[in-house]
Formats: structure tokens, sequence, C-alpha cells
């Protein structure tokens, strides 16, 4: 399993389906029946979530084709025919994302009520799709990580056999990390999440705005490991795309959430704590960046960003049970999130010069797990105690 035991492509009566096409097809089909289930329960118009795919899934492949293609334009400028070989792989999620969100606005005439919904209903689908398309990366060898050269890490599913041809044409295979398989494992944990919230949820968006929260807090730290991210060029650096636009989109669900608070309650001095967090989670993510890809000199910094995270929830914990008196969600997340802080904490001490790729990669994900805690916090505070059943919203048939 460490190579593509069936190829790139499956072959049938002398035919060959490259398995990226054919995951990419389960995929559509899967999401679709679960869509389509959901349409169903809610009690919206028949065939609106097949009229909406009819025009989701060109519009979808288009915008994740040119996203790919916008910032790998290199691969493609001494062969403009290859931009529309789709099964030599090369779709990137957002673009597909924004296409299906340019769908979605023209199915339901742009009525952000209708959109939220659809939205809602669709987000696990979307997400069940991204954990199986992965699948697809890994037939054609691309989306992985990171070098492996320790004997005892060198094992699928934790690395994956990539290929290197050298300038003699001699081809060597070296391990590289499945970022692939971290990504596919990711995306169906939270399609679970995802499929047990949507009855729960009380508001139209929800599920949606959990899926980009979610969804965007695990690709900027797995986006960190690749070794063939899209990346754009600022003051003569790489910066990885993926990673700036999946912040921008957790500020976004963190400013809605926080605005639904502020039109029900006034906010408290937990809820600034909660930027604290937001703001401190995402600079320590970065400076682990930066830290990984050429400045060792910034470790004490990244170090000092999560000791004030730490600090930052035991000032919660301690604010929270004075005023609240009790132990409940927020003191249970609050106090597992310290912990993990607390220990990543340990095990930097002497780690100053050391290669620190894993270990920036676990401080990520406790510096952006706080943040995402911290947009969950604003959503508890903004959903009344007592939830009541949603009522759906009738989204109008539409032509695609």
């Amino acid at each position: 399993m460490s190579r593509p035991p069936f190829g790139s492509a499956l072959s049938i009566f002398g035919l060959n389906i490259p398995w990226y096409s054919l995951l990419m097809m389960i995929a559509v089909a899967l999401g679709l029946f679960l869509a389509m289930r959901e349409e169903k329960r809610l009690r919206l118009p028949k065939d609106t979530v097949l009229n909406y795919a009819l025009l989701a899934v060109p519009l979808g492949i288009i915008g994740a084709r040119l996203y790919y293609v916008a910032f790998s334009f290199d691969k493609f400028s001494s062969d403009l025919w290859e931009i529309f070989r789709l099964w030599h792989g090369g779709l990137a999620i957002y673009g597909a994302v924004l296409g299906g969100a340019v769908a979605a606005l023209i199915v339901t005439r742009g009525n952000l009520t209708h959109f939220l919904t659809l939205a809602d209903i669709c987000a696990p689908s979307l997400v069940l799709g991204q954990a199986i398309g992965r699948w697809g990366n890994y037939a054609n060898m691309e989306a992985y990580g990171a070098r492996v050269t320790a004997s005892w890490a060198q094992f699928f599913p934790l690395a994956v056999e990539i290929p290197t041809v050298m300038a003699d044409g001699t081809t060597y295979w070296y391990w590289h990390m499945a970022t692939f398989f971290y990504e596919s494992l990711c995306c169906a944990l939270i399609f679970v999440f995802l499929w047990r919230f949507k009855k729960k949820a009380t508001r139209c968006g929800d599920v949606f705005f959990f899926y980009l929260l979610l969804y965007c807090a695990e690709r900027t730290i797995i986006e960190g490991l690749r070794d063939d991210s899209l990346t754009i060029t600022v003051s003569g650096g790489q910066v990885r795309f993926s990673q700036v636009l999946s912040t921008v989109v957790l500020l976004l669900v963190a400013i809605i959430f926080f605005r639904r608070l502020c039109a029900r309650k006034r906010p408290r001095t937990a809820d600034y704590m909660a930027w604290g967090a937001i703001a401190l989670g995402i600079a320590c993510t970065y400076v682990g960046e930066f830290e990984r890809n050429a400045y060792q000199g910034l470790f004490p910094v990244a170090q000092f960003l999560l000791a004030l995270l730490l600090l930052l929830d035991g000032a919660f914990l301690f604010h929270y049970t004075r005023n609240m008196r009790r132990i409940d969600k927020p003191v249970r997340f609050t106090g597992a999130a310290a912990l993990l802080a607390l220990l990543v904490l340990l095990c930097g001490i002497g780690r100053m010069d050391a290669s620190n790729t894993v270990y920036v990669t676990l401080r990520q994900a406790v510096a952006i797990g706080h943040a995402t805690l911290a947009v969950g916090w604003f959503y508890l505070r903004a959903t009344p105690r007592r939830r009541a059943r949603r009522t759906p919203q009738p989204i109008p048939n539409s032509e695609a």
C-alpha cells in the first residue's frame, strides 16, 4: 500500500478509467444521494437538490480546475491542452466550493436564507466527497508531504513512496508524509460530526458554517506539511495560499457567530477572552509556519505565544467557574485544550535547534484548536439553551 496497488487507472474491457475520475464520480453520486435524503427530511420542494446539482457539478469542476491552474500555471504553459486533461489530477477544493457557491446563488436567486438552507443540505455531502476524492490523489501520487527519513516511520498510512526521476532517467522512490490520507481522515471525522449535528442546528447556515470552520482549521495544519502546495510570492517568499484563505474563512465564521451573539446578548469578559484565543492561536500557527520553513530563530516566539494561550486558558477557567459556579462543556473543553497546550510546551523543552517538523505541527494543531474552540464558544453563547426544532426554509424549484 506504500504505492497504489492498482496503478492510476482501472482497466475494464480494454478501457482505462482513471481512479481519480472514478472516485470523483462516486463522491458526486453518494453526495447527491445524501443531499436528496436531507431534502426529503426537511420537506423541501422535490428536485431542489437535483436542479442544483445539474449546475453545481460542472461549475464546481470548472472552479476547481481554474483555481489550480491559476496558482500553478507554469505546469501548463508549455502545453495548454493539459488544462483540459482533468484525469491527470489537479483540482483544488476551494475552487470547487466557490463554483458550488456561485451555482447556489443562481439557483436560489440570491436569497440569503434559501442559499444557507441549500448550503446546510450540501455541506455533509461535500466533506464526504472530499474524504473520498483524496484517494484519487493517492492513485495519482500527489498531495503528498515532506520527506520521511526515519526508518521507523516509513510505513503506510503514515507515509507513501513517491517516485523522483533524475536527470539521467533513473527513477528513485522516496518516502513522504501521506498528507492525502491525513486530510481524508479529517474530512471523514468532520462528516460524522456534521451528520450528527444537522438535527440539532437551530438556524440556517449552522451546518455550513461549522463545515467551513472545521475544514479550514484542519487544512491550515495539514497544508503546512505538504510539498506540493499552491503558493504565491510575497516579498520574495513563498506563501501557501490555501493556508491564508483558510484563516480568512475561519475569521469570517468567527465574525458571523459573534454578530449573532451581539444581536442577542451584551458581550462579556469571556467573549473578549475568546477573541484573544483566536488571535493568539492564529499568530502561533503562522509564526510556527515561518519557523519551519526558514526561520528557526522564531522557535522561542512561537513557544511564548503558546504559553500565553495556556495562561489565557487558566484565566478563562477561573473566570467561568467563579461566575457560573458549575463545570459544564466550556470548562471541560477548555481544560482539555489547556492540558494539551501544557504537554506540547513540555515536549518543546530542549528543541531550540532541533528538526521540528512534527513538533511544529503539534504546536500548530493545539493553537488552531484553541481558535476553533473560541469560535464554538461564540456559537454556544448565541444559541438558546433550549433548542427548538429548526423550521426548514422552502427553496423554489429552479431549472438549472
